[in-house]
């Protein structure tokens, strides 16, 4: 298995053995609720760095700053695709090829980074350096694609 990482290790295609066959880049939205879901770095330099703006929040937060506000909330109303329970993650409120897909990258960070300043940049300077299409170039980021809702049940058990 060939893999490539940058300071946040990041690892390219860290789980293509793992991905079924019939499932293609084709039909993103198809991969609803996968356990392999990302989300495209082109949804992250865009909509999701505005939705952390629009929220009140600085370039500067941490992930840690925003994952009440802004991750958890997001899925706060919508019914899971894994188990059917009210409360998705991030991941599978969004829609769409060019925002997410099966993830043919892998995140490793801390939550004490900065989306804004510190991943979402980084992530955009390897697709470039890469020359990887950041529509296509889905990261599997866990504290967009864990259910946040289901970690804060477990936590308070």
């Amino acid at each position: 298995l060939k893999t490539k990482s940058n300071s946040f290790g990041l690892v390219a295609n860290p789980l293509s053995a793992c991905q079924p066959a019939n499932i293609s880049f084709a039909m993103a939205d198809a991969t609803l609720g996968h356990r392999l879901r990302g989300v495209s770095v082109f949804f992250l330099s865009t909509t999701f760095a505005d939705e952390v703006l629009a929220a009140g929040f600085s370039n500067a937060s941490t992930i840690y700053d925003i994952e009440p506000a802004l991750i958890r909330s997001k899925g706060e109303h919508i019914m899971c695709p894994r188990d059917s329970r009210l409360g998705s993650a991030y991941v599978d409120c969004v829609r769409g090829q060019d925002n997410a897909g099966i993830a043919t990258h892998m995140l490793s960070y801390t939550w004490g980074y900065s989306m804004l300043e510190d991943i979402i940049p980084s992530l955009k300077q390897y697709c470039d350096r890469e020359d990887l299409d950041p529509k296509r170039t889905y990261v599997w980021i866990c504290c967009l694609c864990i259910n946040q809702h289901r970690v804060q049940e477990m936590s308070r058990k």
